[in-house]
């Protein structure tokens, strides 16, 4: 993100911060209020996301080895487990009001819960994981949220349009590498 005056902020981190800060007052606060825990669920919901997600969701839609992908999305379905556990509220996150960490998750699971299935079989991404399914359920449900995620998923459709999958050999990679469980149990 380029700041007014050219100055660069990489970190998503910093970017988040800057704009609550900047926002703030614009829209829903997205600083949980209920409590100094929901505070730090909220951080601890998009620092998952940064450090441990993003990182490797490429490997649902970008070229790479077969045992790299594999890798990667056990690595998803072990990510997927941990944001099951320290999901504390109810029906968010970190309560019963929509905050940051819910804004940082769901455009990833948009691409988890369009992709996986799709391309990789997974069941569901909520298999086992009924916290994180009802807060997609409650995302889902929320105005906002819910004109992202359809924007998110007109977008895929164009990558589904141009085939990206096939042109980027990925398709072929699973169907030469059927003895890979792509599900990863899910």
């Amino acid at each position: 993100m380029t700041l007014p005056g050219g100055m660069s902020l990489p970190e998503s981190q910093v970017i988040e911060s800057y704009m609550l800060d900047k926002y703030k007052g614009v829209g829903p606060d997205l600083i949980p209020s209920e409590s100094p825990e929901a505070r730090a669920v909220a951080a601890l919901a998009a620092r998952l996301l940064d450090v441990y997600i993003t990182p490797i969701q490429g490997c649902m839609y970008k070229q790479m080895e077969a045992e790299d992908r594999i890798a990667k999305l056990k690595e998803i379905a072990f990510q997927l487990d941990a944001i099951e556990q320290h999901i504390v509220g109810t029906p968010f996150v970190a309560g019963s009001e929509i905050s940051y960490g819910d804004a940082a998750l769901f455009p990833t699971f948009v691409f988890f819960v369009n992709i996986l299935p799709k391309y990789f079989g997974w069941k569901s991404v909520f298999t086992g994981r009924p916290k994180l399914q009802r807060w997609w359920k409650a995302v889902c449900a929320d105005k906002e949220a819910a004109r992202c995620i359809k924007e998110m998923e007109d977008g895929l459709k164009v990558w589904d349009d141009s085939n990206r999958w096939e042109t980027l050999g990925i398709t072929k990679q699973l169907e030469k590498n059927k003895a890979i469980d792509w599900t990863c149990g899910c």
